[in-house]
């Protein structure tokens, strides 16, 4: 069973672990293990975690028995979410893990009315995987993540919002 919890700054180091396992394996197909490293370093600084969390994003974990295995981060600009983060371990993608994550962060921000997020274009794996979450493909950027330039697809999806 998948226990879900939000972390706080001094837990931010669990972010930061998981991410140096899944993102070598998540991005081998995608980006020079150079790139992976240099974004691993800049995104996942453990100052930069925490400049995240001061100006609002919020972070989740997903743990299975005592295992750490997945993670989110969002934040709310008007009335959007922006999930800026979602990563589970390879080895239990498929499982569910990420639709409960994402039900978790539409939860965190009831007032909203629509979630969007960005993927790297070549992530066709993670572009599936918000097309089954009924996310819809609604632009095409220009990104800069760690020292290299991207182009992302902005996918979204409309929330109802939950009266409190």
């Amino acid at each position: 069973m998948i226990h879900i919890k939000s972390i706080k700054a001094d837990e931010l180091n669990d972010i930061i672990d998981l991410a140096r396992l899944i993102w070598p394996v998540s991005y081998a197909h995608i980006l020079t293990q150079e790139q992976i490293n240099n974004m691993l370093d800049r995104i996942y600084s453990l100052e930069n975690l925490k400049k995240e969390m001061r100006s609002g994003h919020i972070f989740f974990i997903a743990i299975l028995d005592t295992q750490k295995v997945g993670y989110v981060s969002a934040y709310q600009e008007e009335s959007i979410v922006w999930l800026k983060k979602l990563y589970i371990l390879p080895t239990l993608q498929g499982q569910g893990i990420g639709k409960q994550l994402i039900n978790v962060i539409i939860k965190a921000f009831p007032k909203s009315q629509e979630i969007r997020l960005l993927v790297n274009r070549d992530n066709l794996h993670a572009q599936q995987f918000y097309l089954r979450q009924h996310f819809i493909k609604i632009d095409e950027i220009p990104v800069k993540m760690g020292d290299f330039n991207f182009v992302d697809f902005v996918f979204s999806k409309k929330i109802k919002p939950t009266i409190t």
